[in-house]
């Protein structure tokens, strides 16, 4: 490999040229922030369980490891394995640190002022279907096609 083929800590790109987030099945409950209150709860880790999915450079879940998955899969949020000190975060795993409410650990492509304004608005936009089903372990509102109902 050449130094071209590896990130500023010497690991292929190959592996960490994406954000564990962006292959994340829980995408729509990120977008709308409908978050997980408990563990096995179906909304985004990010916002109550520690996930730092947005943050962490992996391809977890675009090429699941072992054929199997990711962490995301089992239910546990992302804690970024593949970045050097995880170890000792400096706060538990399972929690997500917060200044005022607001998550320390935002997304690294995006400015903190942006992910408030843009947090608000989404919470506001929150479909019923998502808010309640964020903070169960199955779903109890399914997608449903509004068309049809005026047809």
């Amino acid at each position: 490999m050449t130094g071209a083929d590896l990130d500023e800590w010497e690991r292929p790109l190959a592996y960490t040229a994406h954000l564990v987030h962006h292959g994340c099945a829980r995408n729509e409950f990120y977008e709308f922030k409908a978050s997980a209150e408990q563990p096995g709860d179906l909304g985004c880790m990010m916002e109550n369980l520690g996930c730092k999915g947005t943050q962490a450079r992996a391809d977890c879940n675009i090429r699941p490891w072992n054929g199997g998955g990711s962490c995301l899969d089992g239910n546990y949020a992302c804690i970024n394995c593949t970045a050097p000190g995880f170890e000792e975060p400096g706060h538990a795993f399972a929690v997500t640190p917060k200044v005022a409410g607001i998550p320390i650990g935002l997304p690294t492509d995006m400015p903190k002022a942006w992910f408030v304004a843009l947090a608000s608005l989404s919470k506001a936009a929150t479909p019923k279907r998502l808010r309640d089903n964020a903070a169960r372990p199955a779903p109890v509102l399914l997608p449903h096609d509004k068309r049809k109902d005026s047809a």
